[in-house]
């Protein structure tokens, strides 16, 4: 395709966070370079690797001049953080978030681009994604099959929460959170962030195809125990930060904020650690309106 075919294609940064994860980025990176969209960048935010990562990635930089945007820190800062660094440092009309350790599916760019191009009213396009196994490449299941697949405005992604996976999601930069990715949220600020692009208008929309693969193994966020609590936690503090921007939301907001405390009964310290790990993110005004919505369901009496 000449240059001036791949002008007429709209810029796409491919936002990549990693840590520590030299083997499966570099198959990340391959099925990124094997996408047949002629117009984009690969934005790797490493977050201070000590495996040998940021050497790989110097030397794709000097294989492909051009294409890659490197970010590698010099000392660790965590996910969000890192994931502010891959935020800012991208410069394409849409921003494609991938893990370091997942994978793209042969047209899975230009499939996003296409659907977004033609539904300009999409804020956020997700597809499906084959979720298996790292070590046996077994696929386990779809990702549709446990996470219901769901569009609309706003109000959707407040009530049903992180239901399109990260890594297949495409976002309208310039409807993204001026700030990017909330500071006080360390671990799982993702829903915030798509929360935060939805009230910027538009609609998040599924493209039901498999364009993906989500890797499972030993090592997954979601796997390592001390982050499991702190994934909990700042969902619980999400909620204060979504109803201070949505005050009108707060019937959703409940709802989501019970269904966290009720599928996490188990594992939750429901001592003063937990109330100790939450962020005072309630200011007054919510503080009365939860007041005043558990009065109307006569579960507080004055």
């Amino acid at each position: 395709m000449s240059s001036n075919e791949r002008k007429d294609k709209p810029l796409v940064s491919v936002a990549i966070i990693t840590y520590n994860q030299k083997d499966y980025l570099r198959e990340c990176i391959e099925s990124c370079l094997e996408q047949d969209y002629p117009n984009f960048e690969v934005v790797v935010a490493d977050d201070c690797s000590t495996d040998g990562t940021q050497e790989m990635l110097r030397e794709y930089d000097t294989k492909y001049p051009g294409k890659f945007v490197l970010k590698l820190a010099e000392k660790n800062q965590g996910i969000t953080p890192n994931s502010n660094v891959a935020h800012f440092a991208c410069s394409g009309k849409y921003i494609a978030w991938m893990g370091g350790d997942d994978l793209m599916l042969p047209g899975k760019i230009s499939n996003q681009v296409e659907f977004m191009e033609s539904n300009p009213d999409c804020t956020i396009s997700y597809h499906d994604l084959d979720v298996f196994q790292s070590e046996t490449n077994k696929s386990l299941y779809l990702f549709s099959v446990k996470n219901r697949p769901r569009e609309g405005k706003v109000d959707i992604s407040i009530k049903y929460g992180v239901f399109n996976g990260a890594c297949s999601s495409m976002v309208r930069k310039d409807k993204t959170p001026r700030n990017g990715f909330n500071q006080f949220i360390p671990v799982a600020s993702d829903w915030l962030y798509w929360v935060e692009s939805l009230n910027n208008g538009g609609e998040i929309k599924y493209i039901n195809k498999v364009l993906g693969k989500y890797r499972r193994h030993s090592n997954n966020v979601t796997n390592k125990g001390m982050l499991i609590g702190q994934n909990v936690v700042d969902h619980l503090n999400t909620c204060g930060f979504i109803l201070k921007s949505n005050p009108g939301m707060l019937k959703n907001i409940n709802y989501v904020y019970s269904s966290i405390l009720k599928s996490n009964r188990h594992c939750l310290p429901y001592s003063t650690v937990l109330l100790g790990r939450l962020r005072v993110s309630f200011d007054l005004q919510c503080i009365v309106a939860l007041v005043v919505y558990y009065i109307s369901l006569g579960k507080v009496r004055l």
